[in-house]
Parts: C-alpha cells; sequence; structure tokens
C-alpha cells in the first residue's frame, strides 16, 4: 500500500526557496546600484531655468512675472491634451 503524500516535496520546496534566494539577492543588489532610481532630467531642467533673487528689486520683477502669466494658455493647452488623449 502507498500513502498519499500531503505538501510539498522536498524538490519543489528546495527549487522554490532557490529561486526566492535568487530574487531577493537580485533586487537588493540593484537597489544598492541604483538601477531602481529614476533620474529625471525635466526637474533639473526647471530648478536651472529658475531666475536667482538676490534683492528686492528681483523679487518685485518676479513678483510681475508671476502676476502676468497666463493661465488661460495653461488651461487650453490641458484641454487639447486630454482631447487628443480621449481619442485614442
Amino acid at each position: 500500500m502507498r500513502r498519499k503524500q500531503k505538501g510539498f516535496g522536498p524538490i519543489p520546496l528546495i527549487i522554490i526557496i532557490g529561486i526566492a534566494a535568487v530574487l531577493i539577492i537580485f533586487f537588493l543588489s540593484a537597489r544598492k546600484n541604483g538601477l531602481f532610481i529614476s533620474k529625471n532630467i525635466g526637474t533639473q531642467q526647471a530648478i536651472q531655468s529658475v531666475p536667482v533673487i538676490q534683492n528686492a528689486n528681483d523679487l518685485n520683477s518676479v513678483n510681475s512675472e508671476l502676476d502676468n502669466t497666463d493661465l488661460g494658455e495653461f488651461d487650453k493647452e490641458l484641454n487639447q491634451l486630454e482631447g487628443d488623449a480621449s481619442t485614442f
């Protein structure tokens, strides 16, 4: 008479543990080497384009530029992008 085997056998269990160990080692080494760090160039360019404020006149100049910014144009561009995306 044969007994029914319950649970996993030793070989599949060893294979599963081995795969899990390899994946853990891969992700830890990739994280250590910086493979998962995204480099956002757009943010760096935006930071570099900000004018340097050294005195009150510079602050007033930047303040007037912000006050004169046309937000309607920004809304038009967003609506155009939304329309383009909806045609997909």
